[in-house]
């Protein structure tokens, strides 16, 4: 019996020492505003383009080359987001012909969770462009996948990296 009441003692006191070893639980802060991270001027740094037709490759980044060299010679172009007023404005430079759009408003599709912008440039049209990551306020990179078209097939693919500006 008294074995029994002692295993028992036992028992209690090893599962309320095993209580008291719980990590305690860590916040991770508020959450961050995808609107306050893309605010800014943005300059575009590197061009990865991509084959999307290749056969051979399994995924796209099989044929990701970066063409930064090639096509970022002399001054490249920059890009300012306004949060505020949902505008946005693109300085012509290198890399602003892949881009295509100049100016006008802009939106995520999510504002929480956000997978692409929706450059909306009036008359000249609107632009879903895939975000290829979120960019929070900490975030020194924006990349945006800009995809182009050829007689309605996708011919080529680019990756636009931007470093924040300010």
């Amino acid at each position: 019996m008294k074995s029994k009441l002692f295993v028992g003692i036992f028992a209690a006191a090893l599962m309320f020492g095993f209580q008291g070893c719980k990590p305690e639980k860590k916040e991770l802060g508020p959450k961050s505003s995808q609107l306050d991270g893309i605010n800014g001027n943005w300059v575009l740094t590197r061009t990865d383009q991509i084959d999307v037709n290749v056969q051979l490759a399994f995924t796209e980044s099989d044929t990701l080359l970066n063409v930064s060299d090639v096509l970022l010679t002399s001054t490249p172009m920059e890009i300012n987001f306004d949060k505020n007023s949902f505008a946005f404005n693109t300085t012509a430079g290198d890399g602003s012909d892949m881009f295509g759009a100049s100016s006008g408003t802009w939106k995520f599709d999510n504002n929480d969770y956000p997978s692409y912008v929706i450059f909306n440039e009036g008359s000249a049209g609107q632009m879903n462009v895939k975000l290829i990551r979120p960019v929070r306020l900490q975030d020194h990179y924006l990349i945006l996948k800009i995809n182009k078209f050829k007689g309605g097939k996708r011919t080529v693919c680019y990756h636009l990296w931007f470093e924040r500006k300010n």
